[in-house]
């Protein structure tokens, strides 16, 4: 790709059109020459076309005094205190070959736990920084020269964070680091200062390799970078904690122009379904039809029902994807047994999954404590929950975990109909459409008559941490799980057996629980997981290779 189209897209802040101007072969001459016709076969959209001629007619009519102050050959030394100038800059920060990705936070998750095999490093040890004929001098170095400052934009940056963990002078934070441990507010001033030297070097929107670079340093072997910065694919923009703060800079900025700020929508959109590579049936179709109008009307012999059901299940699963005109409410009545026979959603679930069915059982057992654990460091969940009572019991921990799910990433948004600008769930409404915690005692037919949000959602009878009841609520009707995990695990499932979206106020809880938990990739979360999912993936991830690593 072209250093120079690539910049000027970045600048734009259109870098998911990277690949097509490289995929076009589009270098700095061709990009001087696009006319309107050639920009609107490669940028669809008008917003960002327009953008791309406005900023074309500047290019092309101060491309002559821009070449002289390119190679005007200016250069200049740093010395211990030049990169801390900046008002904005909270230190100078030199990244040293540990990842920035191991100081993961997420964007709106106080707290983070560190990967101990990609901690930060110790600043009772020096730092090396890499040798590189284009690297910028580290402070202590006075009077060795720096790249000219168009040189210096174009680089590849070497970063290290051992000088900006050592001029923040928190011994808390330096603690917590040894700990492996960062609360919310450590890793706030991390992500800001390393932000501020981006932009004291690079300007507001620097180009995406060198986030890249400040995002991998030198750990290539790392997988948290992701959730640091991740370029732009295909239809979806650039994200990450850096690129997220980079956006809030410029957008804290845009206010004091007076300048409308750009409105930030969603570009991951859900699934509608999944594609499942199943083989043909063996049973004719005149067969199939046959057992499915006996399943409508009989419920017993139980035995002959499974069996039944399960030699119908891949014809099931391929009508309720190909017949889209349907409702969840006909799917049920064509296909009654699935919500009124105990046992077939997740019949089904391990004849479409096999690999899958079981996982939730294998890996929460595992897993919880270290959810619990990453909860208390980020968020007052008990205050949230107004939740003063003990967890005695593994049980009772498990529970809670469950309930708390939803405080750990940002609740969901969607266009408001016929309107500018997200809408925006509230954590509340995060909590509701995933759980409903109603008192013993309450009128289950009369509950179900006034639900009105979407559905699935588990209903719990009692206490947070000791539900007596606990149902799965779809169109109306009830599921008997008998625990709040067993809740989990077919609510879940019921979004695939039925083929349904899941609830927008907590798409990102179910995002984290389709990958990590069931491992199903993309499916009907998001093609991009937010930086929270991704660093809750990473650090459940590297709790459970630890041991190994002993």
């Amino acid at each position: 790709m072209d250093p120079f189209v690539e910049e000027k897209l970045s600048e734009l802040g259109l870098e998911r059109f990277i690949p097509v101007f490289e995929e076009n072969k589009i270098d700095r001459e061709t990009f001087l020459l696009l006319d309107d016709e050639t920009m609107k076969e490669l940028i669809k959209p008008v917003g960002p076309r327009l953008k791309l001629k406005k900023e074309l007619q500047s290019l092309v009519k101060d491309e002559g005094s821009q070449n002289e102050g390119d190679t005007s050959g200016t250069t200049y030394f740093l010395d211990d205190n030049s990169l801390d100038s900046s008002p904005t800059a909270r230190s100078s920060p030199v990244l040293n070959s540990q990842s920035v990705s191991s100081c993961s936070s997420p964007e709106s998750t106080p707290g983070v736990l560190i990967q101990r095999s990609q901690s930060l490093p110790s600043t009772s040890q020096p730092s090396t920084p890499r040798s590189h004929s284009s690297s910028l001098g580290s402070p202590g170095l006075g009077g060795r020269p720096s790249p000219s400052p168009s040189a210096q934009k174009r680089a590849r940056a070497d970063f290290t964070i051992r000088e900006i963990i050592g001029k923040l002078e928190d011994d808390e934070l330096l603690a917590e680091m040894e700990a492996g441990l960062l609360s919310y507010k450590s890793r706030k001033r991390i992500v800001n200062t390393l932000v501020s030297h981006l932009i004291e070097l690079h300007g507001k929107f620097p180009r995406t390799d060198v986030k890249l670079a400040m995002a991998r340093a030198e750990n290539s072997d790392g997988e948290g970078y992701q959730a640091w910065f991740a370029p732009a694919i295909g239809g979806h923009d650039s994200s990450g904690f850096l690129e997220n703060r980079l956006r809030n800079v410029r957008r804290r900025d845009s206010h004091k122009a007076s300048k409308p700020p750009t409105v930030m929508v969603p570009k991951s959109p859900l699934v509608s379904t999944v594609d499942l590579d199943l083989p043909e049936d063996e049973l004719a179709d005149s067969d199939i039809a046959a057992m499915t109008t006996w399943l409508k009307f009989h419920t017993s012999p139980t035995q002959q029902v499974e069996e039944m059901m399960r030699k119908t299940c891949r014809a099931r699963a391929t009508l309720i994807r190909t017949e889209n005109e349907k409702t969840v409410a006909e799917i049920i009545k064509e296909y009654p047994r699935l919500i009124d026979v105990p046992g077939m959603i997740e019949q089904d679930f391990r004849i479409l999954f096999p690999t899958s069915s079981d996982s939730l059982f294998m890996k929460w057992p595992v897993t919880y404590e270290s959810i619990l654990t990453y909860a208390d460091k980020q968020i007052s969940w008990r205050e949230i929950l107004n939740f003063s009572g003990k967890l005695d019991t593994d049980e009772q921990k498990s529970n809670m975990t469950v309930h708390l799910l939803p405080l750990l990433f940002p609740p969901g948004m969607k266009r408001k109909d016929g309107k500018k600008g997200p809408k925006h769930a509230s954590t509340e409404d995060a909590c509701t459409s995933f759980i409903q915690v109603e008192k013993v005692g309450v009128n289950i037919p009369a509950f179900l008559e006034a639900v009105k949000k979407c559905q699935p959602f588990i209903l719990a009878v009692g206490q947070l941490e000791s539900p007596e009841q606990v149902f799965v609520v779809v169109e109306r009707q009830t599921v008997d799980c008998g625990s709040l995990l067993k809740g989990l695990d077919i609510c879940f499932k019921l979004f695939y057996i039925l083929d349904m979206t899941y609830p927008w106020e907590c798409i990102n809880l179910w995002d984290f629980v389709q990958k990590f938990i069931y491992g199903l990739g993309a499916g009907k979360g998001r093609h991009k997981s937010v930086p929270s999912v991704s660093l809750l993936i990473n650090v459940l991830t590297s709790a459970a290779t630890e041991p190994s690593k002993e």
